[in-house]
């Protein structure tokens, strides 16, 4: 073969590969245009900070949520907060000495804000801080966050203006040296940044927050933070908002049945993964980590969110009654991460009926809090000979003494309705001092659990069947509710 020929062979492969090639990666350019899950959304377009109008921005403590933005143009939000080193009740009686906070609370605030807008953040120190403090925004596009920029001495105040530039539900922390210890003592809150169509409208928004609180011991008295049991990721509390209770008895948000509700769930951290789950519901919606852009997984059981992320999670109750939040890692229930939700309205057959069954004690989703082990039961035969097998605690005989006065908690008494309900037979009693009372629960697959008002005492989660006595020795007048259905109230008078 010439050179000639050769040179005219090679060049010809050359053009049809190319256009091989060029057929190829052109198709393939082509589909991923038409491709919707890998299109970008509209670049967004920033107003100039000259030209935006400026207001007070919209924030809020859980688990109360700030009221949608509802409008279409971009802003100057400007934000005043002060950080103060303080104490706070994690738990009765247990009083944490190293609880430092935003506007001085754990969690702290929930700032919502609009894609687009300049969030305008004057931070200041408390004067009678021990120490320095700063701001890591997780939306802000910026180095650190805007942790230097923000650093504050105590009695100093620095500003930071920066863009949301990505709708989400975000994390903001301190950042200051050590920085998991200042997360871990309640230097966190979050910024829900709303798309610029916003977020479709819902009758119920709640902020919820786990964190861990490392202490050495769950004993009353004033506690300090133990950074051993942190490295070791061993929390004393795991807990909702702050504090074990925070959404339990009277603090227990209200919703009403058939009203969707949407949770904006963050996890502080510092270490551990949430297993959300809410006992009795299925999510409708979940955005997953925050994310508001992607379509929302839909009918989960349990999200995970992981240390220093979020979720929102949207659900509608079809029936009334009270609804346990917990994290499905789920023996840190022992721990505290528990909360509630009470539904209110009209009980619906169709959907939900407790049944009792023979030879079974319906366990309510109430019970998982009990702390005592369960027993297993032989399995119990249906009519079609399938085995059902049962656990439950097993039940405490009524205490027959005339030295004791037996207060029943009434079958229904845990689903609130409209009206007069029986709770307690009887509400009132009257004892002498030395007398006990003997709490009974009677309701048909639902668990109670009683406390002082004052803290004179505090059953553990009884089931049904199961009782809880307890002697009064002071005279005077005691208040009492059932934890997880704050409408069931009573009143024993000790003479």
């Amino acid at each position: 073969m010439s050179d000639k020929t050769y040179r005219w062979l090679a060049s010809g492969i050359s053009v049809v590969l190319a256009m091989g090639m060029g057929i190829l990666f052109g198709k393939s350019s082509s589909a991923r245009k038409s491709d919707p899950e890998t299109q970008d959304r509209p670049r967004l377009v920033l107003v100039p900070k000259a030209q935006l109008p400026s207001e007070e921005a919209r924030w809020s403590f859980a688990p109360e949520v700030p009221v949608p933005t509802m409008r279409k143009d971009q802003r100057r939000e400007v934000v005043h907060w002060t950080i103060r080193e303080a104490q706070n009740e994690i738990a009765p009686g247990v009083i944490y000495d190293d609880a430092w906070g935003f506007e001085g609370r754990v969690p702290g605030p929930l700032l919502r804000v609009r894609l687009g807008d300049l969030v305008e953040v004057h931070l200041r120190n408390a004067l009678n801080s021990m120490r320095t403090h700063n701001i890591d925004f997780h939306f802000v596009m910026g180095p650190g966050g805007g942790a230097s920029a923000l650093s504050v001495a105590p009695g100093e105040e620095a500003v930071l203006e920066a863009r949301a530039t990505a709708p989400g539900f975000y994390m903001f922390h301190c950042a200051t040296p050590d920085i998991p210890m200042h997360i871990a003592n309640g230097m966190y809150g979050f910024v829900l940044v709303e798309p610029e169509e916003g977020l479709p409208a819902v009758g119920k928004e709640l902020y919820v927050v786990q964190s861990e609180i490392y202490t050495i011991d769950d004993k009353p008295g004033h506690k300090a933070f133990d950074m051993v049991r942190a490295d070791k990721a061993d929390p004393q509390y795991v807990v909702f908002n702050g504090s074990v209770g925070a959404l339990l008895k009277d603090n227990a948000p209200i919703a009403t049945q058939n009203q969707t509700v949407r949770i904006f769930v963050g996890n502080a951290g510092p270490n551990l993964i949430s297993s959300f789950h809410v006992i009795g519901q299925i999510f409708d919606k979940v955005y997953r980590e925050g994310d508001l852009l992607s379509p929302p997984a839909r009918s989960l059981q349990t999200t995970l969110i992981p240390a220093g992320g979020s979720a929102v999670v949207e659900f509608t109750p079809p029936v009334p009654g009270t609804f346990l939040l917990v994290d499905h890692a789920i023996f840190r229930l022992h721990h505290g991460a528990v909360g509630s939700l009470n539904v209110h309205g009209q009980e619906n057959a169709e959907i939900f009926e407790p049944k009792t069954l023979r030879n079974m004690a319906p366990m309510s989703e109430d019970a998982h809090l009990g702390h005592g082990p369960l027993e297993a039961k032989p399995p119990v035969k249906t009519a079609g000979d399938t085995a059902i097998h049962v656990a439950m605690s097993a039940p405490t005989p009524e205490p027959k003494s005339e030295n004791s006065v037996t207060i029943k908690m009434l079958p229904g008494s845990g689903i609130w309705r409209k009206g007069p309900m029986q709770t307690f037979g009887p509400k009132t009693v009257t004892i002498k001092a030395g007398q006990s009372v003997t709490f009974k629960n009677a309701d048909i697959g639902m668990a109670h659990s009683m406390f002082g008002e004052k803290g004179e005492f505090a059953s553990p989660m009884l089931a049904p069947g199961e009782t809880f006595t307890k002697q009064f020795d002071q005279k005077g007048v005691v208040n009492f509710q059932c934890a997880p259905h704050p409408w069931m109230k009573g009143t024993i008078i000790v003479k």
